[in-house]
């Protein structure tokens, strides 16, 4: 785990804090001007040769670039003060699981250590307003995915994300909450005592910069970041429309696997998560079957297979989340993958040799039980 640095540079930091405008976008941006400060005294007539932005985003980016170096160079000073880091999406340091997402933050301020790059980890999300079965499962899930070595990746809000995060720190284990405000602003209020613990003890995490509110817009915007950092996605509980659902939305578009907590049929707060069940979610039943399942051991040291599945080539996570423990049929990877039949078995071949998939018979493959 790295710990937060204090040096940054201030146009990188103007940069990342472009609230207005999508990771890619600024990525695009710093790899056509090779650096932020170029950006940052660019003309107008050279933004507008841009296809990709829009005219709203080249006059906030000019109104933007009236911030003065002076201005800049005391924001990066309170970041100091308040041990505040930040890191760039082409640096290191920066997550790699979130590097392979659609659209990754450019830069990611944080306050204690960045997730360890090889240490296994699970989101979990659920209501805000949760039952007191919800937020007791939570709390014991997250503690046994820390007993269990395996890092709990949630939002820090209340109800359900917070429970997770407590059964985390309660078993000793790494949380890192990511947050839909200013890594200096501590939402809800009431988990001041969880946030001052995960800064010293875990992580927390923005895409957004130091100051800014809690706005409706920016926490479905941060669930992508929790489903990347993670790599699956247990909801506990959750209404037929909410955010958790839009977070298990995001972690299927990465070819992550989703898990569900099942709940009585006559509760709202279960409609989200049995509705997922029946799409094809797994079911979670306890911390011990999930590891399981997931074939994630529970050894110290031993968690080959989950390393394993991060290594993956692109196309070859494109196949693998094709598949399950249910054989599948090579007619029915191509219509899914929409590969060519040479690329497909390539990529089968090169699965097969790092022990992760297996021919079952002929022209069937699923996921090894490794």
């Amino acid at each position: 785990m790295k710990e937060n640095g204090t040096y940054f540079d201030i146009y990188e930091y103007w940069l990342a804090s472009l609230v207005f405008l999508p990771g890619k976008k600024k990525i695009c941006l710093k790899t056509v001007f090779g650096e932020a400060k170029r950006l940052y005294h660019a003309k107008e007539a050279r933004l507008s040769c841009f296809s990709f932005l829009t005219e709203r985003e080249i006059t906030y980016l000019k109104e933007s670039q009236k911030q003065s170096e002076e201005s800049l160079k005391r924001q990066r000073e309170y970041c100091i003060q308040k041990r505040i880091g930040l890191t760039l999406w082409q640096e290191d340091a920066y997550p790699l699981k979130l590097k392979e997402i659609y659209n990754p933050p450019y830069g990611l301020f944080y306050r204690g250590s960045l997730p360890d790059q090889n240490q296994c980890a699970t989101g979990v999300v659920g209501a805000r307003n949760c039952s007191f079965y919800g937020k007791t499962a939570a709390e014991k899930i997250g503690q046994g995915l820390a007993k269990a070595g395996i890092a709990v990746i949630s939002g820090m809000a209340a109800g359900i994300d917070g429970a997770a995060h407590r059964g985390a720190v309660r078993a000793g284990g790494y949380t890192c909450a990511v947050l839909g405000c200013g890594i200096d602003v501590c939402y809800p209020a009431e988990h001041r005592d969880l946030y001052e613990r995960l800064s010293e003890e875990g992580c927390l995490l923005s895409e957004y910069p130091p100051g800014a509110a809690p706005r409706s817009f920016c926490f479905p915007q941060r669930n992508r970041i929790i489903s990347g950092l993670s790599d699956c996605v247990l909801v506990v509980e959750a209404r037929e429309k909410s955010g958790s659902l839009i977070t298990a939305d995001f972690a299927l578009e990465q070819g992550k696997d989703v898990y569900a907590v099942p709940g009585r049929i006559s509760d709202a707060l279960s409609q989200g998560t049995n509705r997922l069940i029946r799409q094809g979610a797994g079911i979670f039943l306890n911390v011990e079957d999930f590891l399981n399942e997931m074939h994630i051991f529970t050894k110290a040291g031993d968690n080959s297979s989950l390393k394993q599945k991060n290594s993956l080539e692109n196309l070859e996570r494109l196949v693998y989340s094709c598949l399950g423990f249910t054989p599948r049929s090579l007619e029915e990877l191509l219509a899914e993958t929409k590969l060519s039949l040479g690329v497909l078995m390539e990529n089968l071949e090169a699965l097969r040799k790092k022990g992760c998939v297996s021919e079952v018979y002929k022209n069937y493959y699923s996921r090894c039980d490794i």
